[in-house]
């Protein structure tokens, strides 16, 4: 059965994800002014690009699996699949960690349960690219509900893994630490 790339509502789909992407920038920007409790703004920064590229690794090699099995992937149309959904994971992703690493002032907003919080909004913006991606290339509205199905289980635990790793390789400071200026008498 011959699958078609584009179309329709799938094109509107990707279009309003697109500009959810390019809205949340803007509360990313804001976030700059208020700089995580003890954190320097260029270690967020840094620490969420190698974050992103871990998560992807994991998440994008699964999808590979995904796109083949669930969406009836064709060879032709894979090199296609892949750089979208590796660019459009990867910016949200990306994007979703700065605003929760800069958004607050305290990086544990929700004490105990700011990862549950942070994976659960996550998962929300996971599923709507998945959807609108799978619907994209397959234009079957349940194929890509089952492409987005079984990808949620398993990104959601690759994002617990790859979160909880880097808070222990690499955590953000808590709590301010005090200034302290060394006056000579």
């Amino acid at each position: 059965m011959a699958r078609r790339v584009g179309g329709g509502r799938s094109g509107g789909v990707l279009v309003a994800l697109a500009l959810a992407v390019w809205l949340s920038m803007g509360s990313v920007a804001a976030a700059q002014e208020r700089v995580t409790a003890g954190a320097d703004m260029s270690e967020v920064w840094e620490r969420n690009l190698y974050k992103t590229l871990t998560y992807e690794v994991m998440a994008n090699g699964f999808d590979i699996v995904l796109y083949g099995a669930l969406l009836g992937g064709t060879a032709a149309a894979a090199p296609a699949f892949l750089a979208t959904n590796a660019v459009l994971s990867a910016a949200a992703y990306y994007i979703h960690e700065t605003a929760w690493d800069l958004g607050f002032d305290d990086p544990q907003p929700l004490g105990d349960w700011t990862l549950a919080a942070r994976a659960g909004t996550y998962r929300v913006v996971g599923s709507a690219k998945n959807y609108g991606l799978g619907l994209l290339f397959t234009a079957d509205p349940m194929t890509a509900a089952g492409f987005t199905a079984v990808s949620a289980v398993a990104d959601l635990s690759f994002y617990l893994v790859n979160d909880l790793a880097w808070s222990l390789y690499w955590p953000l400071p808590t709590a301010a630490e005090p200034r302290s200026i060394e006056i000579a008498y």
